[in-house]
């Protein structure tokens, strides 16, 4: 049980039949020590109602925080017609992200990626019950995306960059840049960091012992301005709201 799991510190455990071959290290956990981590059936399927539990209800009002602004960046293509408009969602897990962005922008090509196939099938489920068109979902790793540079008018990526290793958050972001147009908008959505609520921080560095998140505790002192100045993002603004954060970028023109 995940009980058991978390008090006996068991965080890369995996059923036999499934399969961990070609995934990066630093994935084959068991986060929030749930069972097979992200790569069962079962996980995906009970992925949701635990971060609904976990944020008392508020998971889902996290991730809409990022239309505003996406849509807001996706003005700087006001000729683009908005049936040629690509959104690419890194991290799609369960598409729950995607499905929000399909109510928000009714017209826009839409495309996730993720690396658990499980999660994927999932995200497939939620989607099909969708008026409109599907997005095109792919099993991928998000430091090599698989598409050429400039394809998207905006990206997001929500909840995935705290599960991140240092040196893979800044080889994500530098793929998010390529494969961003220029005069495009990333907007990146995950958990407040110390510097926003210094008062939290012992709770935070809890947080990543409670729930196994062994990226968690350098995540919150992550300098992600500078992350993105690196990448070559320009214009970057911050928000926080309840316990997430959000930046949100441009690449220039």
């Amino acid at each position: 049980t995940v009980r058991e799991r978390r008090f006996q510190k068991r965080y890369q455990e995996f059923a036999p039949e499934i399969e961990t071959e070609g995934y990066p290290q630093y994935y084959r956990q068991n986060f929030h020590y749930q069972t097979d981590g992200y790569l069962s059936d079962l996980s995906a399927n009970l992925y949701d109602l635990q971060v609904e539990l976990l944020f008392s209800g508020t998971a889902d009002a996290m991730r809409r925080r990022i239309l505003a602004p996406l849509k807001e960046g996706l003005k700087a293509f006001g000729a683009v017609s908005p049936r040629q408009i690509r959104v690419l969602d890194v991290a799609c897990g369960t598409g729950r992200t995607l499905k929000m962005i399909r109510a928000s922008l009714p017209s826009a090509s839409l495309f996730g990626v993720d690396l658990s196939p499980a999660y994927l099938r999932k995200a497939n489920q939620l989607l099909a019950k969708n008026p409109g068109e599907l997005p095109q979902l792919i099993q991928a790793n998000s430091e090599e995306l698989p598409y050429v540079n400039n394809y998207f008018h905006g990206v997001s990526c929500v909840f995935s960059f705290h599960e991140l290793p240092s040196t893979v958050r800044q080889r994500v972001i530098e793929e998010c840049f390529r494969v961003t147009q220029p005069g495009g908008v990333l907007v990146i959505c995950d958990s407040i960091q110390a510097i926003d609520y210094p008062e939290l921080t012992p709770m935070m560095e809890n947080f990543s012992i409670m729930f196994h998140e062994p990226y968690y505790k350098h995540y919150i002192s992550d300098n992600f301005v500078e992350r993105l100045e690196k990448a070559g993002f320009v214009d970057i603004a911050t928000e926080n709201h309840f316990v997430s954060k959000y930046w949100i970028a441009q690449k220039p023109q």
